[in-house]
C-alpha cells in the first residue's frame, strides 16, 4: 500500500507549482512579448498596428521596445524551471528561439543603443 504524502508535502508541491506558472507567465508577458514586438517593429510595423495586432496596449508595446533583452535576471537566484525549454516550445525549435533572441539583440544595438547615445 502506498504511503499517504503528508501535507506539509503536499503544499510545497502547489507552491512550487505556482512558482514555476508565475514564472512562466512573467517569461510569456515579458521576453516572449518584448521579442514579438522588436521583430514587428524591425519588420516595419508602427506600434499601433503592433498593439492591434497583438491586443496590447500602444504603451505596452512602447515599453517593450524601450527594454533591452535581459532574460538572465528572470530567475536570478531562484530555483525555477529551464527558460530555454520554454522558448522552445514557443518558437517551435532552438533554432527558431535563437532567432527570436537573435532579432531582439539586433534591435537593441540598432535603436536602443541610438537612443542611448543622443541622451548623453
Amino acid at each position: 500500500m502506498a504511503e499517504t504524502p503528508d501535507i506539509d508535502a503536499l503544499a510545497k508541491t502547489r507552491q512550487r507549482s505556482r512558482q514555476y506558472r508565475r514564472h512562466l507567465d512573467f517569461l510569456a508577458d515579458n521576453y516572449v512579448d518584448q521579442a514579438l514586438v522588436k521583430a514587428a517593429i524591425l519588420a516595419g510595423l508602427s506600434q499601433t498596428e503592433i498593439a492591434k495586432a497583438l491586443g496590447m496596449s500602444k504603451k505596452t508595446v512602447n515599453t517593450h521596445a524601450r527594454y533591452p533583452w535581459r532574460p538572465y535576471a528572470a530567475g536570478k537566484g531562484m530555483n525555477l524551471p529551464d527558460s530555454d525549454a520554454f522558448y522552445r516550445f514557443v518558437w517551435g525549435s532552438d533554432t527558431g528561439a535563437a532567432d527570436a533572441i537573435a532579432t531582439c539583440k539586433q534591435y537593441d544595438r540598432e535603436r536602443l543603443d541610438f537612443e542611448f547615445t543622443a541622451i548623453e
